[in-house]
């Protein structure tokens, strides 16, 4: 062999070799997404299974039918529903909102209706005016932010990494100032307790509220929030402090009920049922998301047919099941990527560039 045809052979061997290194680190590099995302979303369609992927979502997207093209027009009192579509997700550019019915809307009540299994009109039909006006969580249903920043301590509760990985018992206070009567804080403990032994993933520990891990109280909720709200749950972070805490609120304006043992028990109107809203918000601070399943927990309002809804469902427990052991999973990789840094990316890798080990000292020969 001459040095000419050595030389070329030497600078192709290396650049292989370098081709093979180069992609074992970039795999090492791929950002690793939470447990959350990707997750599968729940949305009950006649006809079809109750489980859909996030592919299968996305298709159900394309599927929309398009706005029409015709002129906007106007609709008296239009702007507040535009702001209840934007606080949980469904339209994507804030306020001021005008009462004008413009396609961003139309498409906007489309996904809506879509989602909560009614009739894809993208207008204002009854069927969509009565399930606005439902009782349902303060969590937005989807495309919300969540996180902390320099200025903001609050988040929307996304997952379960807010307190330590390995944690089995969580506490939980109630706000003094609530002044909750004794039966209603039995009813909590009694949700607190229904979570633990169902999933087996935490424990639950009454202590004082400034130190708790769960804070649990009523408030007044400001104008900003739509009326329908009866709850809500935030995770919250102590100002120069990683103390990090999770904050369940109910409105101290709605007229609760309390489990009652007479199974003819009947509620009236605007009567929302306490346990039911609780087991709602504790299954959002261990980590689930709204379900469009309407048998789940997590489902976002409150059906008139289902104004006491408690049982942890098959779908519950295994959504939260699959959240847990995939974060179990994520937290014994020893950084934030997915996998570790090698030299050689796999056993394959590691026999070919061996082998061209072996083919330049041929080639020194």
């Amino acid at each position: 062999m001459t040095n000419t045809m050595k030389s070329h052979l030497f600078e192709l061997l290396f650049f292989l070799l370098l081709f093979i290194l180069n992609t074992s680190t970039l795999s090492a590099h791929i950002p690793r997404f939470s447990p959350s995302v990707g997750k599968q979303l729940r949305n009950k369609i006649k006809g079809q299974p109750n489980h859909y992927t996030w592919k299968n979502t996305l298709d159900k997207f394309k599927e929309l039918p398009r706005p029409d093209a015709q002129p906007a027009k106007e609709i008296k009192g239009l702007s507040e529903i535009k702001q209840f579509l934007y606080d949980f997700g469904y339209l994507q550019q804030p306020g001021p909102f005008n009462d004008i019915l413009d396609q961003t809307t139309i498409l906007a009540l489309k996904i809506y209706q879509r989602y909560f299994n009614l009739q894809v009109t993208g207008d204002l039909n009854n069927e969509t005016l009565q399930q606005i006006s439902l009782p349902r969580c303060g969590v937005p249903d989807k495309n919300f932010k969540y996180g902390f920043t320099d200025t903001v301590n609050v988040s929307w509760p996304k997952g379960n990494t807010w307190f330590p990985f390995g944690t089995r018992n969580l506490t939980y206070g109630f706000l003094p100032e609530s002044k909750i009567p004794l039966n209603s804080t039995q009813v909590m403990r009694n949700a607190l307790t229904r979570w633990s032994r169902t999933t087996n993933v935490l424990n639950f520990t009454e202590t004082a509220y400034n130190v708790a891990d769960i804070k649990i109280g009523f408030y007044i909720y400001n104008d900003e929030v739509a009326d329908v709200v009866i709850g809500s749950s935030v995770i919250s972070k102590q100002l120069n402090s990683n103390v990090t805490s999770g904050v369940i609120s109910l409105e101290a304006s709605k007229y609760w009920v309390l489990p009652d043992d007479n199974s003819t028990w009947s509620w009236k109107d605007g009567e929302i049922d306490l346990e039911t809203a609780v087991m709602h918000q504790i299954g959002h601070i261990l980590g689930l998301d709204h379900s469009y399943d309407d048998e789940s927990i997590m489902y976002p309002t409150i059906l008139p047919s289902q104004q006491r809804k408690v049982q942890i469902t098959d779908s519950d427990n295994k959504a939260i099941q699959q959240l847990y052991s995939n974060v179990t999973k994520d937290n014994n990789t020893s950084s934030g990527y997915v996998g570790r840094f090698t030299l050689f990316g796999s056993s394959y890798g590691f026999v070919i560039s061996l082998s061209l080990g072996f083919a330049f000292m041929a080639m020194l020969n």
